[in-house]
């Protein structure tokens, strides 16, 4: 295969790992760019595919978990920004009606859908329970 074909397999792997920073890709597209180098050499194939092969899986022994624990830490769930809001203090800005199933609370400067288990009016300051897809369940404080 040509060489650039390669590096465009590369540039895509590293523009994909933009999106997952789990540092997968980027294994990949580095044993892509060895792949393109055996090519742009001559070598046949197979030699390409193993390149490719040993260079990614030796990325992906070697150098992958030090990238995640610089990236992450010591920490071994990382939270989304959604998942952090939860046991956050909020504040009701229209007032939640559990049967209606209308309100919305203010959390860190952004607005939520949300629900209680009792009718909160507007103004009333509550903790953050759960969080169900884009609505939180609240509790009054």
């Amino acid at each position: 295969m040509n060489y650039y074909v390669y590096l465009i397999i590369a540039v895509g792997c590293f523009v994909g790992e933009m999106f997952s920073m789990e540092f997968s890709l980027a294994c990949l597209g580095i044993g892509a760019l060895g792949a393109a180098l055996s090519s742009w050499f001559g070598w046949g194939i197979w030699m390409q595919v193993f390149v490719f092969a040993f260079v990614a899986s030796g990325c992906w022994i070697g150098i992958r978990p030090f990238a995640l624990k610089h990236l992450y830490g010591k920490s071994k769930y990382i939270k989304t920004p959604a998942e952090d809001v939860i046991g956050q203090e909020a504040v009701v800005e229209t007032a939640l009606d559990p049967v209606a199933g209308t309100g919305r609370v203010k959390v860190s400067g952004e607005s939520w859908k949300a629900t209680a288990r009792e009718p909160l009016p507007a103004g009333t300051v509550c903790i953050v329970e759960k969080l169900d897809g884009v609505t939180l369940t609240v509790r009054t404080k």
